[in-house]
C-alpha cells in the first residue's frame, strides 16, 4: 500500500509540474525516473530500459530520416504543390492544406510535418492575401488528425504496438490504424470547413507577431513590376546594359516571361519584348526619371553641330605623365577641360570600357575640347603627335560609336540646383556633357561642379546604345505594385538573408563597388540597414561600416559561399544552405525502403529506421552534426524517462486498481461504454500531460481492463492510441500547436473554440466505429 501511495504522490507532483510549466517536460521526466528508482518502485535495470526501448529508437531515427528529406529538398517539393491553390477560395485552401498535412503525417513524424509545411503555409497565406491565422490552425489540426494513420507515424502508435508485443500479444500491423484514422480525418476536415473556419480569428495585426526580413525591411512596399514594351530600346539589352541598377537604383529580383518566373536573373539575361520585371527599389526613382521631371530629350538642332568643339587625335608617349593612370586619375576632364571620346590601343584594339583602363605607351586618344585646351595638352607633354580631326570624320574615327544628343532641364526638374556630378549622367550612363547652353550663352566643356538650372540645354555625347538606353529608361512605367509580390521571391534555389560585417573584417570603409560584390559573389544587395534605417539608393557607393547589415538576395549556393567568407556573418544559416538536390532520389529511396521493410515485416521498424538513418548520413543526405540537431532530444528523453512509469504502475497494482474502477463504473454496460470511459479519461489527460507519458500511464490500465472484462485488448489499446492523438483543445497538448501559435497570433481561447467540439465529434465517431473494426 505504501508503494502505491508513493507512486500516486510522484504522479500527482509530476502532473502539477507538467501543467504549471515551471520545469521543462524532459527534466520532469528525468526527475520522475529518478524518484521511481530511488524509492525502489523500479529496479535500476528497469529504470534504464527506456533508453534502449525500440519505441525510443524509432522516434529519434524518424527525426533523422525526416531531416534527410528536408536537407535534400524532398520536403520542399512536397509542399510546393500547395502554392497552386493560392488563388482558390478559403475552403479550397483549408481542404488542400489539411489533406496534405494528414497524408504526410502518415509517413513522417507529425511535428516534422508541421515544421515542413509551416513556411509553405505562410507563403500560401501571403500569396492568397489572407491572414496566416486563417490557415495555420487548420494545418495543426490536419497534422494531428492524420498522425495515427500508420503504426510508425506517431509516438503513441509506436508505444502501443510495443506494449502489445511486450505483453505477449500480437502487435498492431502498420496499417491497422488506417481505417479509423481515415474516418477521423474525413469527419475532422468536414467539421473545420463547415463550422470550424467560422471560429478562426480574423485578425491581421497579430500575424506579424514575429518580425522577419520582409517586415523589417518593408519589402512589400518596395517591390513592384515594370513591363518592357514592344518598341522599347531596352529590348535586346542585358540587365547589366539596361542601367536599371546604376541609374534608377533598382534591383531586378524576378523576371516573368511567357508566364514563367526567373528568380534572381543573371546580369547577362537579355530583355525581350513583353517581359515583366519584378524589381526592388523606390517607385519614385522611376517617376522622377521621366522626361517631364528629369531631362527631356530634344530633337537635334544647331546646338548639336560637331563644330562646337575641336576634335584631335593624340598618342601617349614614353614621357607622358598619364602613363599607368586611369581616365579618372588622369584629370583630363577635371583639370584639362578635355573629353576623351575613345581610346585605341597600340595594337589597334578599341577599348569599350574606358573607366577601368590604365594608359599605356602608344595608346591613341580621340580628344575633344576647346582648341586652347588641346594645345595645352601638347605643350605639357601629356600627348604627342596631336593632329586635328575634321568634324565630318569624328564619328568614323570614334571606334566606340559615339554620337551627340541634346537634353533639356524642364521646369520642375529634380536636377535643378544640382551639379553635373550629382546628375550621374557620367557614372550611370557613360554620357559626357560636352557643352551647356544657358540663355543663348555657350559653355564649352563645363566643370563637373557646374550647377544646373531649369531651361538649360545640355549637349551630351556617348555611344548610340547608351543614349538609346537613356531614352528607354525615361519611357518606363510601373505596371503593378503589390505586397504579395514579395512572397514570390524565394524558392528552393533562391533565397534571402541578412549579412553582417564580421568583427575581424577588413572591408570597413570600402564600397560594394570597390569589392565588385555582385561580380564576386553573384548576389544582389537589396538594402543596407544602418542605425535603425534601411537604405536602398546609392548602395554601390556607400562605404561600409561596422554594424551594417546587408540584405542580400540570390542563389542559395552563393549564400553558402558568402557564409564561409570570414569578412561576413550570415545570420540565417538555414537560408544560406543550398539543398542537396542531387541526393533527393537517394533520400526518397531510403525512406521508401524503411517503410517497405516495416510494412512487410522483414525487420522491426526500429531497426529499419535506425539503418535508414545511418545510410542517410553515410550517403551524404545530411551530416552527422545535422542529424544530431534534427533529433528532438526533449521528446526522446521524455519518452525514455516515462516508460519505467508503466512498469511501476504494473508493479504496484495501480493498473489493476484502475481497471477495477473502470469495470465497476461501466463494465456491465458493454464494450462501447468501456471504450467511451477509456477514451474520455485519456483525451482529458492529453490536454495537460505529454502524450507519450499519458500512453505509458494508460496502457497498463487498458490491458488489465481487457483481461478482467474478457474483451479484446486490441480494442482498448486502439482506443488509447486514438484518444491519445486527439489532443486538439489545448496549445500545450502537442508541439504542432505550439509551432503555429506564434506565427498565427493565436490565443488559448482560439484552440478551445475549435478543439473542444472537434474532440467531442471524434469521441462519438470512435465510440461508434472502434467496436465495429475491433469486435469485443
Amino acid at each position: 500500500m505504501l508503494s502505491l501511495v508513493i507512486l500516486l504522490i510522484i504522479v500527482s507532483v509530476a502532473l502539477v509540474v507538467f501543467v504549471g510549466g515551471w520545469v521543462p517536460v524532459d527534466v520532469v521526466g528525468l526527475l520522475v525516473l529518478s524518484a521511481l528508482t530511488l524509492t525502489g518502485l523500479v529496479s535500476p535495470t528497469d529504470a534504464l530500459t527506456g533508453f534502449s526501448s525500440p519505441a525510443v529508437v524509432t522516434v529519434w531515427a524518424m527525426f533523422i530520416l525526416s531531416a534527410g528529406l528536408t536537407k535534400t529538398g524532398v520536403a520542399y517539393r512536397i509542399g510546393q504543390p500547395l502554392q497552386r491553390f493560392s488563388r482558390g477560395s478559403e475552403v479550397t485552401l483549408i481542404v488542400a492544406l489539411m489533406v496534405a498535412a494528414s497524408f504526410l503525417s502518415a509517413l513522417v513524424n507529425t511535428v516534422t510535418v508541421a515544421a515542413i509545411l509551416l513556411p509553405a503555409t505562410m507563403e500560401l497565406a501571403r500569396r492568397s492575401g489572407r491572414s496566416p491565422s486563417r490557415l495555420l490552425l487548420p494545418l495543426a489540426f490536419g497534422c494531428l488528425l492524420g498522425g495515427p494513420f500508420t503504426g510508425i507515424s506517431t509516438p503513441p502508435n509506436i508505444l502501443i504496438t510495443d506494449a502489445l508485443r511486450a505483453a505477449g500479444l500480437k502487435p498492431f500491423g502498420i496499417f491497422d490504424f488506417t481505417p479509423i484514422t481515415g474516418a477521423i480525418v474525413l469527419v475532422g476536415i468536414a467539421f473545420v470547413v463547415l463550422m470550424g473556419r467560422h471560429l478562426l480569428p480574423k485578425g491581421s495585426a497579430r500575424q506579424e507577431s514575429g518580425e522577419n526580413l520582409e517586415t523589417s525591411y518593408q519589402l512589400g512596399a518596395h517591390i513592384f513590376s515594370i513591363q518592357i514594351d514592344q518598341n522599347s530600346p531596352l529590348v535586346g539589352c542585358s540587365l547589366a546594359e539596361s542601367r536599371l541598377g546604376s541609374a534608377l537604383y533598382l534591383t531586378v529580383v524576378c523576371l516573368q516571361r511567357a508566364g514563367a518566373f526567373i528568380l534572381s536573373p543573371k546580369a547577362t539575361e537579355v530583355l525581350q519584348a513583353g517581359d515583366i520585371l519584378v524589381v526592388h527599389g523606390q517607385t519614385d526613382s522611376v517617376d522622377r526619371f521621366r522626361g517631364s521631371q528629369h531631362l527631356r530629350v530634344e530633337a537635334a538642332g544647331e546646338a548639336l553641330k560637331p563644330g562646337l568643339l575641336t576634335t584631335a587625335r593624340g598618342v601617349i608617349g614614353e614621357d607622358s605623365s598619364l602613363l599607368g593612370k586611369s581616365l579618372l586619375e588622369s584629370g583630363l576632364r577635371r583639370d584639362c577641360r578635355v573629353h576623351v571620346l575613345s581610346v585605341e590601343e597600340a595594337s589597334g584594339a578599341c577599348l569599350g570600357d574606358l573607366r577601368r583602363h590604365h594608359f599605356n605607351v602608344g595608346d591613341i586618344l580621340l580628344l575633344q575640347g576647346e582648341q586652347t585646351a588641346l594645345d595645352h595638352l601638347a605643350e605639357d607633354g601629356l600627348v604627342a603627335e596631336l593632329t586635328a580631326v575634321p568634324p565630318h570624320e569624328v564619328e568614323s574615327l570614334a571606334c566606340n560609336e559615339m554620337r551627340l544628343a541634346a537634353v533639356r532641364l524642364p521646369e520642375g526638374s529634380v536636377l535643378a540646383g544640382r551639379n553635373l556630378v550629382e546628375s550621374r549622367l557620367g557614372n550611370a550612363f557613360g554620357l559626357t556633357v560636352t557643352a551647356l547652353i544657358r540663355q543663348e550663352e555657350l559653355i564649352c566643356m563645363p566643370s563637373p561642379e557646374e550647377t544646373l538650372q531649369e531651361g538649360d540645354l545640355l549637349v551630351v555625347q556617348g555611344r548610340k546604345r547608351d543614349l538609346d538606353i537613356f531614352e528607354g529608361l525615361q519611357d518606363l512605367e510601373i505596371s503593378g505594385q503589390s505586397s504579395r509580390l514579395a512572397a514570390e521571391l524565394e524558392s528552393q534555389h533562391i533565397g534571402m538573408a541578412e549579412v553582417l560585417l564580421s568583427p575581424r573584417t577588413t572591408l570597413a570603409g570600402r564600397t560594394l563597388n570597390d569589392l565588385l560584390f555582385r561580380d564576386h559573389y553573384g548576389l544582389s544587395v537589396l538594402a543596407i540597414w544602418r542605425k535603425g534605417h534601411a537604405y536602398r539608393q546609392g548602395l554601390q557607393d556607400m562605404p561600409l561600416k561596422f554594424g551594417d547589415a546587408l540584405l542580400v538576395y540570390g542563389p542559395r549556393q552563393n549564400l553558402e559561399v558568402l557564409a564561409r567568407d570570414p569578412d561576413f556573418l550570415v545570420l540565417d544559416q538555414e537560408a544560406a544552405q543550398a539543398p542537396r538536390l542531387h541526393k533527393a532520389p537517394i533520400a526518397t529511396a531510403i525512406m521508401l525502403a524503411v517503410l517497405a521493410s516495416a510494412i512487410s515485416g522483414l525487420v522491426p521498424i526500429s531497426i529499419a529506421a535506425l539503418t535508414g538513418a545511418a545510410v542517410m548520413v553515410l550517403l551524404g543526405c545530411l551530416s552527422m552534426e545535422e542529424a544530431y540537431r534534427a533529433i528532438e532530444w526533449r521528446v526522446v528523453f521524455l519518452i525514455a524517462s516515462m516508460l519505467p512509469l508503466g512498469v511501476a504502475i504494473q508493479n504496484t497494482g495501480a493498473a489493476q486498481m484502475g481497471a477495477t474502477a473502470l469495470i465497476s463504473l461501466v463494465g456491465d454496460l458493454g464494450p462501447r461504454w468501456v471504450v467511451a470511459a477509456l477514451f474520455g479519461v485519456t483525451v482529458l489527460g492529453t490536454q495537460i500531460i505529454p502524450t507519450s507519458a499519458l500512453v505509458v500511464l494508460m496502457t497498463p490500465v487498458a490491458l488489465s481492463a481487457a483481461t478482467e472484462l474478457g474483451i479484446s485488448p486490441h480494442l482498448l489499446m486502439m482506443t488509447v492510441a486514438m484518444s491519445a492523438s486527439a489532443s486538439y483543445a489545448s496549445p500545450l497538448s502537442h508541439p504542432a500547436h505550439l509551432l503555429v501559435m506564434g506565427p498565427g497570433g493565436y490565443k488559448f481561447s482560439d484552440y478551445l473554440k475549435i478543439g473542444v467540439p472537434l474532440t467531442f465529434i471524434v469521441f462519438l465517431l470512435c465510440v461508434w466505429l472502434l467496436p465495429l473494426f475491433w469486435p469485443a
